[in-house]
């Protein structure tokens, strides 16, 4: 069993007066914020997740708030420094949490990246994605640059990868995150994405978490596509626990191994069907036994062996496109 908290906090951005952020406006922002996260610390929470660009303000007018001009956010981006990281990373290490910061960035190479650091329970940063596909607009007017690589990060509580907005939309980012084979998928978005969220966590085989801007939900999903939990749009905060101790595997020829299974391990072990999709997730409540090791005690196959077996005879194939009168 590896029962882990996550708080989401989301919130509409904070307004200024005016379209240019001073001393004054950024301790406006760390204060809204610092307020929007102390209401979720009495969960005790392992991870708290923060919206992409959570911390640039919008400017106050009417009739709706308007997004900082271009050459604002630009002065924004070099200006910030690590106040705004650094009162997270007070509140990471007051309260023995994991919290992410999800904004701009200057890299060490003096480049400009739109970037979630992991602040670990001691305040320090503990690991870094920078997003891999910036839009058009970011790498033009912005002269964002793109990530390199995927993020795999064994934290405390488990192997934590990462996706920001734009970059759901693309198999070859997905392809690289299921490879590295994470827990938990944590992604920061402006954009909602729909069911893209649920074929990450269904296809990458992990939780999936998603802080979206307001008026957007924000959802936990577990590794079978299901959605466990969302916010609601009165305050766009949500805590729950999920259990990382978890495997995949498939109903097929395996029904009633699963039985014994439930029957030796009683409620040390969850066997949660999704409906649908022929799959269940087993996860251990157990500290002795692992969800892995209960599926190997019972011979019960794993859903990626059981789908690399049924595609064995793929391996070496190439599918033909056949004549609309069938195969000749």
């Amino acid at each position: 069993m590896r029962n882990t908290t996550i708080s989401i906090v989301a919130g509409q951005a904070p307004q200024i007066s005016r379209p240019r952020v001073t001393d004054l406006e950024f301790g406006q922002i760390i204060d809204y914020w610092t307020d929007r996260i102390s209401r979720v610390l009495p969960d005790r929470p392992d991870l708290i997740v923060l919206p992409e660009m959570f911390d640039r303000p919008v400017v106050s007018a009417h009739p709706k708030a308007e997004q900082l001009p271009q050459e604002a956010k630009a002065e924004f981006a070099y200006t910030k420094g690590t106040r705004i990281r650094d009162a997270l990373a007070e509140i990471a290490l007051d309260h023995r949490t994991h919290v992410t910061y999800p904004s701009y960035r200057i890299a060490e190479d003096g480049t400009l990246r739109n970037s979630i650091e992991f602040l670990g329970r001691d305040g320090d940063v503990g690991a870094v994605y920078d997003k891999i596909v910036p839009t058009p607009n970011e790498r033009a007017g912005m002269g964002v640059q793109p990530g390199e690589g995927v993020l795999a990060a064994d934290l405390d509580f488990g192997r934590v990868s990462a996706a920001i907005c734009f970059d759901l939309n693309f198999e070859p980012v997905r392809a690289a995150v299921a490879r590295v084979q994470p827990e938990l998928i944590v992604f920061p978005s402006a954009y909602h994405g729909g069911l893209m969220q649920n074929y990450w966590a269904l296809s990458c085989r992990s939780y999936f978490v998603s802080c979206v801007n307001p008026p957007n939900r924000s959802a936990i999903i577990d590794p079978t596509g299901h959605e466990v939990a969302s916010t609601s749009p009165y305050d766009w905060l949500l805590t729950r626990t999920v259990n990382l101790d978890y495997a995949l595997a498939h109903l097929d020829r395996h029904r009633e191994k699963l039985l014994h299974l439930k029957a030796q391990y009683g409620r040390e072990v969850m066997i949660e069907d999704p409906g649908l999709v022929g799959m269940v997730l087993v996860s251990s409540q157990s500290d002795e036994v692992s969800a892995v090791d209960m599926l190997r005690e019972f011979e019960i196959q794993e859903l990626d062996g059981y789908f690399a077996e049924s595609t064995a005879h793929l391996e070496h194939s190439t599918l033909n496109v056949l004549p609309a009168g069938g195969a000749s």
